[in-house]
């Protein structure tokens, strides 16, 4: 059973200034600008929120484009505008961006079957926003790091917990299939939402007030600047990943049984900072080189609509200010559903 929406159900939408050039600036603004937002505003699993955002825009190009092919032309000028605005990002949010990117061009080749599209979008995309930290963990820390893990579980449940759990229950793979199948969940959420846009947009564009955000003087929290990228020592991960160690260390001296793990916890901690000091001095330079060709490539023939469409952020960053202020009324979880939605929605279809 196919799944197109109708013409007379785009050209409704197109009514409310809807494009694909509109929607690739707000990807662009998403990547850029508003995860630094969120990031002032302390709001939990922006990572998540940011990707989910990238599914509702990456089906709104698939949607409103000709070819699905527009939405890797789309993918590279965001590209060329997170590099203008969040220079110091890294490498792995640019990859991340790319691969959101392709993976909207291959599920949408045939838009045949939309909502499935979106659906599958959604799964794939949060499934490697989770599915990429364990993977960077394990190349960064080994197989010692899971085992570490279950050491650390097991002795914290003997000692204090006393719950009655099997001795060779795997903790780790626990944790990590725990924390790709809550990204795979949202991503099955984000894809039956992203499915129904079309309809969703329709009603929000005929039931939402007309504002003029230029009267709002208030403005969200903005991020610190000045504030340097952490290396992975000194980040929450990090530092749980240190404790974790020290504390196995530490029982491979007074518990028998754990003294075999003593020497691969060693290599784990010389292996992590060996590769960090690798990646930062070698590796990383010849990366950010390569990917500075790409963008010195790309930048001339898209420079217009990359200005214009940065130009747009300060009218976005006063649609997000007023969404915010809108929601002081709301506690908690309805606070930020009520913000992250009224933002979606006025940021597409706001004159």
């Amino acid at each position: 059973m196919t799944d197109i929406f109708t013409n007379t159900t785009i050209e409704t939408l197109s009514t409310k200034h809807l494009s694909v050039f509109r929607i690739t600036a707000l990807w662009a603004f998403s990547e850029s600008a508003f995860g630094g937002i969120l990031h002032a505003l302390s709001l939990p699993f922006r990572g998540a929120l940011i990707n989910a955002a990238a599914v509702l825009f990456i089906t709104l190009l698939a949607l409103f484009s000709q070819k699905s092919k527009e939405i890797l032309k789309a993918t590279i000028i965001v590209i060329l505008i997170k590099a203008a605005v969040s220079p110091h990002s890294p490498l792995t949010a640019y990859l991340a961006v790319s691969i959101q990117g392709v993976l909207g061009f291959l599920v949408f080749y045939n838009k045949k079957f939309f909502k499935l599209s979106a659906l599958a979008l959604g799964i794939l995309t949060l499934s490697y926003s989770g599915i990429q930290k364990i993977i960077v963990l394990t190349v960064l820390f080994g197989n010692t790091l899971w085992k570490s893990i279950n050491i650390f579980v097991k002795s914290v449940n003997d000692e204090f917990l006393k719950i009655g759990i099997h001795p060779d229950t795997n903790y780790s793979a626990i944790i990590v299939l725990s924390y790709v199948g809550i990204h795979f969940l949202v991503g099955v959420l984000v894809g039956i939402y992203a499915g129904k846009l079309p309809q969703k947009i329709k009603i929000y564009s005929e039931s939402l007030p007309a504002i003029d955000f230029n009267e709002n003087t208030e403005s969200v929290p903005k991020k610190d600047k000045k504030k340097k990228k952490k290396l992975w020592i000194f980040r929450p991960t990090g530092i749980a990943i240190i404790i974790i160690s020290a504390t196995v260390l530490f029982l491979t001296f007074i518990i028998p049984e754990y003294s075999d793990v003593k020497y691969d916890i060693v290599i784990m901690i010389v292996r992590s900072l060996l590769l960090t000091f690798i990646w930062y001095v070698f590796l990383s330079n010849l990366f950010r080189k390569l990917f500075q060709k790409f963008l010195n490539r790309n930048q001339s023939s898209h420079a217009k609509e990359v200005n214009e469409m940065m130009n747009l952020f300060p009218k976005f960053k006063k649609i997000v200010s007023f969404s915010w202020k809108d929601a002081q009324s709301k506690k908690g979880l309805r606070r930020l559903e009520h913000f992250l939605s009224r933002s979606f929605y006025y940021l597409l279809l706001s004159n």
